[in-house]
């Protein structure tokens, strides 16, 4: 009987911590979600406002400005930033995650002379920052006249896509079973074949996971888009955002219309998060699985 009820003892405690455990970690989890969605209900509240009322300490104008957002789209041309933020993010989008998917397809699924050895040679380049190859890089694309065209923003990004999202396609390509390469082989499927109609549509938690990580690096690039972009039509929301508060004399004067710019800014990335989400969570706990295996 004794050891009965200790057990039910230990088997209270256990649960007794884990529900005091699971409450503080919705408690932090509450905390940071306030902190992060508080300074987003001022903007949004500020960016209706008149210029009077952005100095209050109102959260919500009286009447909202929606004004102020067709104003911010006019302002500088914005309306032209967001067309070329949108046109490089996109293709880059496809086509950065494309040869990330290729490129781990063949480092996770092929075998070849020195695998290994080039797998490690990109990943090495993760340890290689942008600011020690900025300047051979604008010497190139200027020789090559690519100099303030979509196509420096686009092709160096696909055809250099970043090892980090290489590693993860290579991860998630390993954890499907080789036997669907095989039972494809005995189909008379070529290489091609296995990765476009069988590996990839398995691959769509970790081929979108991709796709907001390279959604998220394109959309908030500043430092590319202020080095290789010079001309006013191809500026993107990031060098407008950068120029419209350095340009001002004084800043109260167009405040209303950075913040409705910086508003739109951050609804697509919104968007493609919500969107995407579950994509996103299932492809953390199958490598974590993987991790942990």
């Amino acid at each position: 009987m004794s050891d009965k009820a200790s057990t039910g003892t230990t088997g209270t405690l256990r649960g007794r911590h884990r529900r005091i455990n699971s409450l503080a970690a919705y408690i932090i989890v509450s905390i940071v979600a306030i902190m992060i969605i508080i300074p987003l209900i001022w903007l949004i509240g500020a960016s209706l406002k008149t210029l009077p009322e952005i100095s209050t300490f109102a959260w919500f104008p009286r009447v909202p400005q929606w004004r102020n957002y067709i104003d911010g789209l006019t302002e500088m041309n914005f309306a032209r930033y967001f067309f070329n933020s949108i046109y490089i993010t996109v293709i880059n989008v496809v086509g950065g995650s494309l040869v990330a998917a290729m490129a781990g397809y063949a480092f996770g699924r092929l075998r070849f002379p020195g695998r290994n050895f080039l797998f490690g040679l990109v990943l090495s380049t993760m340890m290689l920052p942008f600011a020690a190859i900025m300047i051979p890089s604008f010497v190139v694309f200027r020789t090559l006249r690519w100099i303030d065209t979509y196509t420096v923003m686009t092709v160096p990004f696909i055809l250099a896509v970043p090892a980090f999202y290489i590693f993860l396609m290579r991860q998630y390509f390993l954890t499907i079973p080789r036997e669907l390469d095989d039972a494809a082989k005995m189909d008379a499927c070529g290489y091609y074949r296995i990765f476009w109609s069988i590996l990839l549509p398995l691959c769509k938690p970790a081929l979108t996971t991709v796709a907001i990580y390279v959604f998220m690096a394109n959309w908030g690039n500043l430092i590319r888009a202020v080095l290789f972009l010079n001309s006013a039509n191809m500026r993107t929301v990031p060098v407008g955002l950068a120029l419209l508060n350095l340009q001002l004399e004084e800043p109260a004067l167009k405040v209303h219309l950075m913040l409705s710019n910086s508003v739109l800014y951050i609804v697509p990335p919104l968007i493609i998060f919500i969107v995407f989400q579950k994509y996103f969570t299932k492809f953390g706990s199958e490598l974590s699985t993987m991790t942990a295996k």
